[in-house]
């Protein structure tokens, strides 16, 4: 029972707020400020200029990883586990 009236009260709040939207939609009137836009360059071109800071990011990111210095360390250890040397070599890729 309680699943009933549960299912028909979804049914009415669905088609209460269904109709609030279509009146709401009908009570839109259009509404025409000015015949001619004014827009700055940006506004006209920002797409180009964002997509030129993404293609020199990717340039910036991309060209850093090749060419560059390698560490090296070894360790050497005795028979009971304690360290006896640590060597590091930096050198160029």
């Amino acid at each position: 029972m309680q699943q009933y009236v549960l299912k028909h009260s979804i049914k009415i709040i669905g088609l209460f707020i269904f109709m609030l939207t279509a009146m709401g939609m009908q009570a839109q009137g259009k509404v025409e400020i000015g015949t001619h836009e004014l827009v700055s360059w940006f506004e006209n071109n920002w797409m180009w200029i964002a997509a030129g800071v993404l293609i020199l990011l990717m340039i910036v990111l991309f060209s850093r990883g090749k060419g560059g210095r390698r560490k090296t360390t070894t360790v050497i250890k005795d028979s009971h586990g304690k360290t006896k040397s640590v060597t590091t070599i930096e050198e160029q890729i």
